[in-house]
């Protein structure tokens, strides 16, 4: 059992499990939306071992590159840092994740294929190189928490339903604020066993952090964008958007007035719920 507590955390499944999320609720709006039957059981539950595998092999892939800095950080929730894992057995898993990922994107529409693929690279890339250089690491974490909506929607139809385009805006510029603020937790680390130039090693702590400020403000009038688009409008689905733009109005006031270590950790974890309440609110409009 520990073991496999370990692995939990080696992968985040509650990460990926968000990402799955993600795609099934932009298949059944994309379906309803251009009034088309959901695709298979199979189709579906291969779109849905997609995102699952992938972002499965990318964590483990990171813990793999990043073991020192992790040490260096102390992040003792880290099992391979913790002497839980062992970092070759990180490796065969992460390998074998991109595997299932990458074959069970294969009988689907091409451009979901594309998709699985080029994001499936980027992963590696990011995991190995891209993470150390400023703000493209932090695009990259943030389009890998948008691209789910696109690609539910390319495996029910090829046609963009422009209210799922900008709930992927939403999760862009979530994903993005919370990047930089876990860049500004680990930059000491990054720094010294990775030579990272991350945005605070750039710019300093303070700038980067206004960067995070300006993503969380940014979203009190973005997370109302889908509805402009013509995403369904009903109580439940608006109460649940608007007590996710206070919570991120909320994050960024606190960032500015209470900047420290503690801080920042709580405003990871609170964007995190904020996103799955938001995602809530847009699928209500389905009710």
């Amino acid at each position: 059992m520990k073991k496999l507590l370990a692995y939990k955390r080696l992968f985040r499944i509650e990460h990926a499990l968000m990402l799955v999320v993600a795609v099934l609720f932009a298949e059944m709006l994309a379906a309803d939306a251009f009034s088309l039957p959901l695709p298979s059981i199979e189709i579906i539950l291969l779109s849905l071992s997609v995102p699952l595998f992938i972002e499965m092999g990318s964590f483990a892939l990171n813990d793999y590159f990043d073991v020192e800095t992790d040490r260096a950080n102390k992040r003792g929730d880290r099992p391979i840092a913790a002497g839980e894992i062992g970092r070759n057995d990180a490796l065969i898993a992460s390998a074998a994740c991109y595997v299932f990922g990458i074959a069970a994107a294969a009988p689907l529409p091409p451009t979901a294929f594309a998709i699985a693929i080029i994001f499936a690279a980027l992963s590696i890339l990011y995991n190995w190189k891209l993470k150390d250089i400023a703000l493209a690491g932090n695009a990259y974490i943030a389009a890998s928490m948008a691209i789910p909506f696109v690609f539910g929607n390319v495996v029910v139809s090829t046609a963009p339903y422009l209210p799922l385009l900008a709930i992927a805006d939403v999760a862009f510029v979530a994903g993005l604020g919370r990047e930089i603020i876990k860049s500004v937790e680990d930059v000491e680390g990054d720094t010294k066993h990775r030579n990272s130039k991350t945005l605070p090693a750039l710019v300093g702590k303070s700038n980067a952090i206004f960067g995070a400020q300006a993503c969380y403000a940014l979203l009190v009038p973005l997370s109302f964008l889908p509805y402009y688009f013509g995403l369904p409008i009903n109580t439940l689905s608006l109460g649940l958007v608007a007590l996710t733009a206070l919570s991120f109005a909320g994050m960024a006031v606190k960032a500015s007035r209470e900047p420290t270590g503690q801080t920042f950790q709580a405003i990871r974890k609170t964007s995190l719920l904020s996103l799955a309440a938001g995602l809530l609110g847009y699928a209500a409009s389905l009710i």
